[in-house]
């Protein structure tokens, strides 16, 4: 487990990129209100107009944001340049990708190398593998993409979990911070191995942070007493 000892005098910032319900988004700001995570989320930012996550900012009082694309007027340049300058603003530490249904720039990733996502799969340490062993010895494929859940019942798979990683313009093949196994019963249907990969999302992305935090921490000691 990832040590509590992160604090460099003020609390990183943090922009909540999301675009559905947001029970991540709900239960780190839970967690930040709680102190037991020690973030500042200045705002939480959405590419869908009625995202459940906005009404969450309002109800913790953070700053919520709909960027929205249209993709009848506007080219995906435009938008991803928008988008940019909308978490620029924020002056964020780290950017946080809570169930964010857009695949970012790579622009926008140079511009803000500390992005973690959190994704439905068991994800392989190894960022180039494309299969990953699990628990019992056994391997699996590497589910990356945006219907993990889906594929991983469609194969018949026995393994799932949860990973939180480093984003990249390689997709989903960062640098694994927390990964987090399941079993899937036979007969799971999606419904259900979603909400079970949710808990341990739960889970997962609280400690993916704190091991960011932690990491920044030692890095700020070493430019500050490290020489």
């Amino acid at each position: 487990m990832p040590s509590e000892r992160h604090s460099l005098g003020t609390r990183a910032r943090a922009v909540i990129l999301a675009s559905g319900a947001g029970s991540n988004a709900r239960n780190v700001l839970a967690q930040v209100a709680a102190g037991i995570l020690s973030l500042n989320v200045v705002a939480v930012i959405s590419n869908a107009p009625s995202a459940g996550v906005l009404e969450i900012a309002r109800e913790y009082g953070i700053e919520d944001r709909a960027v929205l694309w249209d993709r009848a007027s506007e080219t995906r340049a435009a938008y991803d340049a928008r988008l940019l300058e909308a978490v620029a603003s924020t002056r964020p530490d780290v950017v946080l990708l809570l169930g964010w249904m857009h695949l970012l720039s790579r622009e926008f990733l140079q511009r803000f190398p500390e992005t973690l996502n959190v994704h439905p799969a068991y994800l392989p340490l190894d960022p180039e593998a494309d299969v990953v062993e699990m628990p019992d010895g056994t391997t699996i494929p590497a589910l990356r993409g945006a219907h993990a859940v889906r594929d991983a019942l469609r194969a018949g798979l026995p393994w799932s979990g949860a990973s939180v990683h480093v984003v990249t313009d390689a997709t989903d093949r960062g640098r694994i911070l927390v990964r987090v196994p399941c079993t899937v019963a036979p007969g799971t249907e999606e419904a259900s191995l979603t909400a079970q990969i949710r808990r341990l999302e739960f889970r997962a992305v609280p400690d993916a942070i704190r091991i960011w935090l932690d990491e920044r921490a030692r890095k700020w000691e070493e430019e500050h007493h490290g020489r």
